[in-house]
């Protein structure tokens, strides 16, 4: 996706304030009594009128013009511009039709006839099934069916409905500390191990929660590779099967090298000295593209449209004011803004552990921005 250069501070700005990560659609606000909000063809109200949106739908914003005042969003599969002004975030809170906000899977029986939740294009059973949800899986619901049954969340790049039944909400999951960033064996997290210690034929248990007593998640075999995101607890490991996230026993694991052999030499999951990984490959679309930091820093960079970049090199890390995520990051003439989150690219299963916002100068238009998701590279 690009954004433009105002979209970079908006974006910095939601982060800050914890909104972005649970709230990337919009809703139509403050059009007067009976009218509709204009959907043009550019950023401006000398562009064509291509169609309207009713108060209270929800859009998602993939970017704003120069001065901040219209928003870039997909409208009838493709892209359009709507005044900014009469956008308001979806975020957490109470509404006439139930409580929004992020909530968790819950109460998913194991070896259920669906694999999971099931999202559908509508709010019923009889609307087409987009996919499945596991147990412990965040959504952020942004509006709900009258009578509070159906809940619209964010799926992929759109949305999607699910039973609500299905919905518990909780607090979530604090931003890890600088400590659950370094594993048992002394390095950084995240980084990719191995399962080890297993007896033939045995599995290591996956679940929901830090302790033996938490919900089977799933189960990994001996010499499994796994990425490691965090430390749950001392002796349990925050990882991910590449479709959700939960926990196994650190005793369990082996830190794995590059080369895919065990053992503490030249292993993957390497950071600086203040805690930025390296060995990461970030990709994302519209347009495609992938964003490679190597273990000596070096940066490759690779477009659909512009093919592979110069290569560049890492100049700067800096982390919050915790000390940890969310990175600040510049590889000249690259900048942008590392997050250790789940991810999705919207168009498969697989959940990244880190997100990523690029400001790449060398596109058109300006100071384009690229939103993609993270992983350290196996």
């Amino acid at each position: 996706m690009r954004k433009t250069l105002s979209a970079t501070l908006l974006v910095a700005a939601l982060w800050g304030s914890g909104v972005a990560a649970q709230a990337p659609f919009f809703q139509v606000d403050g059009v007067r009594q009976g009218d509709t909000l204009n959907v043009r063809s550019g950023p401006g109200a000398n562009f064509q009128d291509i169609g309207d949106l009713a108060p209270g739908q929800v859009v998602r914003v993939l970017g704003y013009n120069a001065n901040g005042k219209w928003a870039q969003v997909r409208y009838r599969g493709q892209n359009a511009w709507v005044s900014a002004r009469f956008l308001k975030v979806t975020q957490g809170g109470t509404s006439g039709s139930g409580t929004l906000g992020t909530f968790f899977v819950k109460g998913i029986k194991a070896n259920d006839a669906d694999g999971g939740l099931v999202v559908r294009a509508g709010a019923g059973k009889g609307f087409a099934r987009l996919g499945v949800l596991s147990n412990g899986t965040g959504v952020n619901v942004v509006q709900r069916s009258p009578g509070g049954k159906w809940a619209m969340i964010n799926f992929g790049n759109g949305v999607g409905w699910v039973s609500t039944a299905y919905l518990g909400q909780q607090k979530p999951k604090p931003a890890p500390s600088q400590n659950s960033l370094v594993a048992p064996d002394g390095g950084p997290l995240p980084a990719i191990f191995e399962v080890t210690g297993v007896s033939a034929g045995d599995r290591l248990n996956f679940r929901d929660a830090p302790r033996a007593s938490g919900n089977l998640l799933g189960r990994f075999p001996p010499g499994a590779r796994i990425e490691v995101l965090s430390m749950g607890t001392p002796k349990w490991a925050y990882v991910t099967n590449g479709e959700v996230a939960g926990y196994v026993h650190v005793r369990y694991l082996t830190r794995a090298s590059a080369g895919g052999n065990t053992g503490q030499g030249g292993v993957s999951g390497t950071s600086t000295p203040n805690g930025f990984p390296l060995g990461i490959v970030c990709q994302g679309t519209e347009p495609f593209w992938s964003f490679e930091i190597r273990e000596d820093r070096s940066v490759h960079y690779n477009q659909l449209a512009g093919g592979v970049q110069p290569p560049a090199s890492l100049v700067q890390t800096t982390p919050s004011a915790g000390g940890s995520f969310p990175y600040q990051f510049a590889a000249t003439p690259y900048s942008g803004v590392l997050r250790l989150e789940q991810c999705s690219d919207g168009m498969s299963d697989i959940v990244y552990p880190m997100s990523v916002l690029i400001s790449d100068p060398t596109l058109a238009g300006g100071y384009p921005t690229l939103n993609g998701c993270c992983q350290v590279q196996d």
